[in-house]
């Protein structure tokens, strides 16, 4: 009587050689997907946008301070001459030219000159200076970038691993890279989106060039006051007054921009040890190892070798499959799996379902037809 092919003796092995293959499994995977594309987030812009009407107002309703200056001037230099002056000036016998005694009257060649001058000179518009000036750098910077754009997406995948089976030590190791190759449509879409960009940026360079021609940051060009540096300086008006709570956050923003992609790839994926996808590699692992062991320089014992795994196969793909879709959330049974096969089986668009023995075969030719081509380049 023909044994079953399912359960048969060298399935029985095959099976006790998977199952010590996958307790004596160890691996490593690690993945890096570099896209080219700082650029194609432009997050910066929305912050920046946001923030500039709030700077526009601080500019134009810049803050000024009272500051007494008190200088010896020459008396035809003098423009105010108050009580102190005169103070001074008794003081300061030195700084008479003539007395008159007669009539008591003094003609003095210097005196202390007081005036009292605004000046927007302050901690906070020394801030907003810098800051303004930042900002001009920072889209330039960005602006930069953006007409170097290439789009591209650089993967890389290293994976390897060790086991064992009740006769041998198995050790794999496996390295593939893949990018991008441009479409026309993708840099269509890009021009489109960069076309939108550009708008958007024109608008935030008129914000910045209309703050470069106020009173305020001419008057503190003119005094080439030296940059503000971090960390700021926490004054009540920073603190407390929403618009320079948004011109300090933006200070921070524009102060750490660029950091994460020095100390981690932020717009890269680093992926080590995804356990989805390592348990693929893992299992492809296996079938790396059964297609191994089943090259021969017969065919016939090529396939003898082949049928005992063959089965063992199926059914771990199988339930694969149905623990990945069930971890998907997506409910459906091995019965439901075999259908799915069975249907993609169809010879000459019969709607007979094929059976589990035309599964088999199917697989089982499949597999002698991958094996005869590993063995050829082999």
């Amino acid at each position: 009587m023909k044994k079953n092919f399912v359960d048969n003796e060298l399935s029985e092995q095959a099976r006790e050689t998977t199952k010590r293959f996958r307790k004596k499994l160890a691996s490593e995977m690690s993945y890096k997907s570099t896209y080219n594309g700082d650029a194609l987030s432009f997050d910066w812009i929305d912050i920046v946008e946001e923030a500039c009407p709030r700077l526009d107002i601080i500019v134009r309703n810049a803050k000024v301070a009272l500051v007494q200056e008190a200088n010896v001037e020459l008396i035809e230099k003098a423009k105010r001459i108050t009580v102190e002056s005169v103070k001074d000036l008794a003081r300061h016998t030195n700084y008479i030219n003539k007395f008159d005694e007669a009539t008591q009257s003094v003609e003095p060649g210097k005196i202390l000159d007081i005036r009292n001058e605004e000046t927007f000179n302050i901690y906070e518009n020394r801030f907003l200076h810098t800051l303004i000036y930042l900002l001009d750098r920072f889209v330039y910077e960005r602006e930069q970038e953006i007409k170097k754009l290439e789009v591209s997406d650089n993967k890389l995948l290293e994976y390897k691993a060790k086991s064992e089976t009740p006769t041998e030590k198995v050790h794999i190791e496996v390295k593939i890279t893949s990018d991008t190759i441009p479409s026309d449509q993708v840099n269509n879409d890009l021009q489109e989106k960069l076309k939108e960009i550009q708008k958007r940026i024109k608008r935030i360079k008129e914000y910045i060039a209309s703050w470069m021609k106020s009173e305020m940051i001419k008057s503190l060009d003119k005094a080439h006051i030296p940059p503000v540096k971090s960390p700021i300086k926490k004054t009540n008006i920073l603190l407390k007054n929403p618009n320079f709570k948004v011109a300090t956050a933006l200070w921070e923003y524009l102060n750490k921009y660029g950091l994460d992609d020095i100390n981690s790839d932020k717009d890269n994926i680093d992926n080590n040890g995804n356990d989805v996808v390592q348990g693929f590699l893992d299992h492809s692992f296996l079938i790396d190892y059964y297609v191994l062991d089943s090259i021969s320089n017969s065919k016939r014992e090529q396939k003898k070798q082949l049928s005992k795994y063959a089965i063992v196969m199926l059914s771990e793909e199988i339930k694969r499959i149905v623990d990945l879709l069930l971890s998907c959330g997506i409910k459906i049974t091995e019965e439901e799996i075999m259908k799915l096969v069975a249907q993609e089986l169809k010879e000459d668009k019969s709607d007979r379902l094929v059976g589990a023995d035309d599964v088999k075969k199917k697989f089982k030719s499949a597999m002698d037809e991958y094996i005869e081509r590993t063995q050829e380049y082999l």
